[in-house]
């Protein structure tokens, strides 16, 4: 039996578990530990904090008998100056600064189901207060891609049980952080071979070991008769502990020849600056060598680091030698995503951006991790503000794209709902962004269809949930 299924979408309240990124739960008391961790983050902002004039003047005021996952964002509260730490969002300010716990572990092995949960949730039943999730991607040999389960499949019950008001963050846990050993799925899942037909699915899944990576799928497609050799790179975030993973990767392309890239970067909340230079240095030609691609600026009393520091391309024209590059990014393409774009328009390096304006964070931290009896925290204040060669640093309100699939633009093709997933990685018909970017490459004609574009609005949002902006840091110690 098929549902026809009219989604909105439910902001995220009340709180998850600690692996949840940005929500931590609360430890049930305002302990010793609470008072360690909360002195922790006092030093923090008042030594390195971007805005820590005011920390020090409002400092006083702050309410240290609460719990230590509470504090952060108390704090920042009472804060006015601070307005880039953060966004507001339906009428709620989200701060980008963070503290939550960790376990330690490494980030590459990892145990689960290898599933992304999109930050939507839809409306199935308005009167059975049903809803379900969006698939947004799938690790690589995760038991999720060799149950064959896909980007823009829609999990509809978990374990037989629906998604319900009462549920849903217990639940959203169990997939995106594998907190059950095995868990069964129905999904409306897409078919194989036509776009246009779904199905209810069941699929049944066991955590296994799988190594996790931000390099979630690459492509090469041929344009114009295979003068243009495109590839297509889906990067989930600037992470070193991929960068051999990144670099193989265009070390591919070059050995493919590939003459063009598309960078999607839709998923993409940030991370590392030396993780963005070493991307953009691998795919530059060698005159750019040398050239600066971000400048960072503390406030000049930070305690620890007082001077502005500089980033620049280096080992240009070893792997591609590119004349443009074309990016995929969206609403939560942040940070480091967005210094790609604003860095390499800072030496003047042409670069098409396709999607929807981006988050808009020009900001970063320096994360920290410190151990407090048995909780291990990681914790990451605003401490700098960023900037291009040409001293260019305030896109706050987000980088606007070239082509905007989500309003009126030269194509004709409008997505309302983008970036939400409706179709799998790689499929340049139903994938309207990467479909914009291979036309705006090739010169050609959009090959998605109005069938693409109806089936793209059969799932009805009205707002969808950031994931969590991971920022563009710096130095970590322990």
């Amino acid at each position: 039996m098929r549902y026809i299924l009219a989604f909105a979408t439910l902001l995220f309240v009340g709180c998850t578990t600690p692996s949840y990124p940005g929500i931590d739960s609360p430890s049930g008391g305002n302990s010793s530990i609470d008072q360690q961790i909360i002195s922790y983050i006092d030093q923090r902002l008042l030594d390195e904090y971007y805005w820590l004039d005011e920390v020090k003047e409002k400092s006083p005021s702050f309410n240290r008998y609460v719990e230590w996952e509470d504090y952060l964002d108390g704090a920042l509260r009472l804060l006015t100056t601070n307005t880039d730490d953060g966004y507001t969002k339906n009428d709620q300010r989200h701060f980008y600064s963070f503290i939550r716990q960790t376990n330690g572990s490494t980030r590459s092995a990892k145990s689960g189901f290898g599933i992304a949960l999109h930050y939507t949730i839809g409306l199935v039943s308005r009167d059975k207060q049903q809803y379900a999730f969006y698939i947004d991607y799938v690790y690589p040999n995760s038991p999720a891609e060799e149950a064959g389960v896909k980007r823009g499949d829609v999990i509809m019950q978990i374990d037989d049980r629906n998604i319900t008001q009462s549920n849903y963050i217990e639940l959203f846990n169990r997939i995106e952080n594998s907190t059950s050993n095995d868990i069964r799925l129905s999904l409306y899942a897409r078919a194989e071979n036509d776009y246009n037909d779904r199905d209810f699915v069941d699929v049944s899944l066991s955590r296994a070991q799988y190594e996790e990576t931000t390099v979630i799928y690459n492509e090469i497609f041929n344009l114009n008769g295979g003068n243009q050799r495109v590839g297509y790179l889906v990067y989930t975030g600037f992470d070193s502990d991929y960068d051999d993973d990144l670099i193989s990767t265009i070390e591919m392309f070059k050995d493919e020849q590939v003459n063009e890239v598309v960078l999607d970067l839709r998923c993409n909340g940030g991370g590392e600056v030396t993780s963005m230079v070493k991307l953009c240095s691998a795919l530059l030609p060698a005159t750019y060598e040398d050239s600066v691609i971000a400048k960072i600026m503390r406030n000049p009393k930070n305690k620890k680091i007082r001077e502005s520091s500089t980033f620049n391309l280096k080992n240009t024209g070893s792997l591609l030698n590119l004349s443009r590059l074309t990016v995929i990014c969206s609403e939560n393409s942040a940070s480091a995503s967005e210094m790609v774009v604003m860095g390499l328009r800072g030496i003047d390096f042409p670069v098409t951006v396709v999607g929807s304006t981006t988050q808009g964070k020009n900001c970063g931290m320096d994360v920290s991790r410190k151990t407090f009896g048995s909780v291990s925290v990681e914790y990451a204040p605003i401490t700098f503000m960023c900037f291009n060669a040409k001293g260019f640093g305030d896109w706050g309100e987000g980088i606007v794209p070239d082509y905007d699939i989500t309003s009126e633009n030269p194509y004709g093709l409008i997505e309302e709902t983008y970036p939400r997933p409706h179709s799998n990685w790689g499929d340049e018909v139903n994938d309207t962004a990467l479909a914009v970017a291979l036309a705006t490459i090739s010169g050609g004609a959009v090959t998605t269809t109005d069938a693409t574009r109806a089936t793209a609005q059969t799932f009805e949002a009205t707002t969808t949930i950031p994931k969590p902006i991971t920022g563009m840091l710096l130095y970590e110690e322990e």
